[in-house]
């Protein structure tokens, strides 16, 4: 484990926390609510699935 993940801080960084917060963990809270809204915004599968289920239907398409 390298030092960056151990939960075992020394002193200065724990007084480091109470004074100016815990940057780390409100960083790493931020990265993966961004991570979650890219993946939402991203995410074409409802648009896929009523393509796939048109095509299914015999309803008519431009492209094919």
């Amino acid at each position: 484990m390298s030092t960056s993940q151990s939960t075992d801080h020394s002193p200065i960084y724990n007084r480091l926390v109470l004074e100016r917060g815990d940057v780390l963990a409100e960083t790493r809270a931020v990265a993966e609510q961004v991570l979650r809204q890219s993946q939402q915004a991203l995410d074409w599968s409802a648009v896929r699935s009523v393509w796939q289920a048109g095509e299914r239907a015999g309803t008519f398409s431009p492209f094919g």
